[in-house]
């Protein structure tokens, strides 16, 4: 089962790698909320009436008690001991700015042949990313927009350090948001068939690959549509509700988002 579960983490784990996360960086992230989220489940358990020990929590977790009280003194965050002091991408980047070998008699970053000896971008990378190809870097570089291609083989650096486009600290924040209520409904319902959470789908309809751009369209209008609608109706429950003074509120809002595979993945 937990195997199975290992697919709604998979989206995560690219996440984190086009963000720059280690895999080591990732794990201490993941044991440091194992570790509170196993502390307020013992809670929970226990009717919130007093703490779990350090013990219970060990025991659960899998991770030593001495762990245990280190992690839980300040809030989830990536172990000291296994953080990156900053990405390998920008490390290099930093590098072709900073470097004397990697800038001309004026302060600037050379533009470099791919491959050679020292000045190279190869030379530059096995230097600052030893571990990693340098092909592979000058990809992900490439990707991000960060290295220009020009004739010869030349390269030309675009910026000083490695940023994913579009992302952004609200951003994640809302992506961490919404991904959690969506998993919390599903894993409730399968805990509480008897008691289910609305989360419902329609069939699969197979369509011709050309009417792809009509069909998400008329998704995206329905789905607007519906949703205004929705919104109006519990306004005006929300202004009657006002009008006769009720106590207890509580918000609701709703959610709809698409999926899509690729051609290949019918």
């Amino acid at each position: 089962m937990a195997r199975a579960a290992m697919a709604a983490v998979e989206p995560l784990v690219e996440l984190l790698i086009e963000l720059g996360v280690t895999s080591p960086e990732a794990e201490s992230l993941l044991r440091a909320v194992f570790v509170h989220k196993t502390r307020d489940w013992l809670a929970r358990q226990g009717g919130g009436v007093s703490e779990p020990s350090d013990a219970r929590v060990s025991l659960v977790t899998g991770v030593h008690r001495n762990f245990v009280r280190r992690i839980l003194a300040e809030p989830p965050k990536i172990a000291d001991a296994r953080e990156q002091k900053s990405n390998r991408a920008s490390r290099l980047l930093q590098a072709w700015h900073s470097d004397s070998d990697y800038i001309d008699s004026s302060g600037k970053p050379r533009d470099l042949l791919e491959k050679g000896a020292k000045p190279s971008f190869q030379s530059l990378a096995t230097t600052y990313v030893p571990s990693v190809a340098p092909g592979v870097v000058l990809d992900q570089l490439r990707r991000a927009g960060l290295v220009q291609t020009l004739s010869e083989n030349r390269l030309r650096v675009r910026g000083r350090a490695y940023r994913v486009h579009g992302f952004t600290s609200h951003g994640m924040a809302e992506l961490g948001k919404r991904a959690r209520e969506l998993l919390e409904t599903l894993r409730y319902n399968l805990q509480h068939p008897e008691s289910l959470r609305f989360c419902d789908s329609m069939r699969e309809i197979q369509i011709e690959l050309e009417r792809i751009p009509a069909v998400r369209d008329l998704i995206s209008r329905r789905a607007t549509t519906f949703l205004a609608g929705i919104e109006h109706e519990l306004a005006i429950e929300e202004s009657k509700s006002r009008r006769a003074k009720r106590k207890g509120r509580i918000n609701v809002g709703l959610t709809i988002y698409q999926t899509e595979l690729l051609p290949n993945q019918e």
